[in-house]
């Protein structure tokens, strides 16, 4: 695989506000950052710039200063607290050539009906983060507590990921699975490295493992200024950066990155789409891995005794049918299902307040799987990893 050598990214060099490699969603031509004035006065002769007209429930960026403008000068992104929003809707045009787009279309449909719940959220823990200077402000999150844990870790263990696997992995209920996606990827350091969706977290445990740089696509503002308040207190802040995008429209550059990851938000994505587009931001030798749930047997029960752990519509575990496209987009690619037996009593006991520590979670999760391919049950397993090479 192609690496980001050190002299392309120096790891002294903040690189945080960075605009290298960012490209319209749509067009994928690139953009540069300028001031509103000299947008305004590219794209509408000084005019204001017209915004999409507001939908129920979806809120409008609107202009900001300063904003991304592209490079045929016909529109431009908003930037807000530093982060590039990158939301196709989002765009700024010149008045009179107002931009349509459905939010009920899927690849925007989720991000708008729930971004006012997620960016609350997120701008909590921003400020909880903030505040507090500490990860340990966000008792309730495992994944700061882990990273709390790394922070404190001397230099030989963060050269040597993903070994040890009780020193890099957190993910409870599915740690076959990011075991998986950890030894797939391999060592990122040096490297460019995407992640997919979610906090953040496993971005910043890729920093620490030595990235020279992350990116974090998120279609919520406030998942990504908790992230950028939680890579602050690690100290990797100047090798981090933001997008607020989806991953059916990557607003980067064809062969821009590494690696990338997701960690249960594939099963929210269009697959059909977002593979091909996490394959085209790929190097050459790029290597893609996912956690996610799988539809197993047992799913439908499960679900109505148990409750979903995420109520949410457009929450729909992986199938095979789902996961075709990832054949289609990548020249290697497969997948492993684990926890056929333990997963869901695991995450059972969780509902009621029974945690198993992370060890014990190991031990049980690997004798699962080999006992069940000892008899052929793999397939019936409820988490999976996602693993590809472009």
């Amino acid at each position: 695989m192609n690496n980001v050598c050190e002299s392309d990214v120096p790891l002294s060099t903040d690189i945080s506000t960075s605009t290298d490699g960012l490209v319209c969603p749509v067009t994928r031509q690139r953009l540069r950052r300028v001031s509103l004035q000299e947008a305004r006065a590219h794209i509408a002769g000084g005019r204001a710039l017209q915004v999409r007209a507001a939908a129920p429930g979806a809120a409008v960026t609107g202009e900001t200063d300063p904003v991304l403008l592209r490079e045929d000068a016909q529109a431009a992104y908003p930037i807000v607290a530093g982060i590039p929003v990158l939301l196709a809707p989002e765009v700024l045009c010149a008045p009179g050539v107002a931009a349509r787009f459905d939010l009920a279309a899927p690849q925007y449909a989720e991000a708008y009906l729930e971004m006012e719940f997620y960016n609350a959220s997120g701008y909590r823990e921003a400020d909880a983060l903030r505040k507090a200077g500490s990860l340990l402000a966000v008792a309730s999150s495992e994944s700061l507590q882990h990273l709390e844990r790394l922070r404190q870790r001397s230099g030989v263990f963060r050269d040597s990921f993903p070994q040890p696997y009780d020193v890099w992995l957190h993910a409870r209920m599915d740690l076959q699975s990011q075991w998986d996606c950890y030894s797939h990827i391999g060592s990122v350091k040096g490297q460019r490295v995407l992640q997919l969706g979610g906090s953040g977290h496993v971005l910043l445990v890729f920093l620490l493992a030595g990235a020279a740089e992350g990116l974090l696509l998120t279609p919520m503002l406030g998942e990504a200024e908790a992230a950028i308040a939680a890579a602050k207190i690690l100290g990797v802040a100047d090798r981090f950066r933001c997008l607020v995008a989806v991953a059916e429209e990557i607003p980067l550059a064809s062969e821009y990155v590494d690696a990338a990851f997701s960690g249960g938000c594939v099963h929210h994505m269009r697959t059909e789409v977002a593979f091909p587009e996490i394959a085209r931001v790929l190097r050459p030798g790029g290597r893609f891995a996912a956690i996610e749930p799988w539809r197993a047997p047992l799913y439908g029960v499960g679900t109505r005794l148990l409750g979903k752990r995420e109520p949410n519509a457009f929450c729909r575990p992986i199938t095979r049918a789902r996961v075709a496209p990832l054949f289609a987009a990548f020249r290697e690619a497969r997948y492993e299902l684990h926890g056929t037996f333990t997963r869901y009593a695991m995450l059972g006991l969780q509902k009621f307040g029974v945690f198993t520590p992370l060890r014990r979670a190991w031990w049980v999760g690997r004798t699962d799987d080999r006992v069940c391919s000892v008899l052929g049950l793999r397939r019936f397993g409820s988490g999976v990893a996602l693993l590809a090479t472009k």
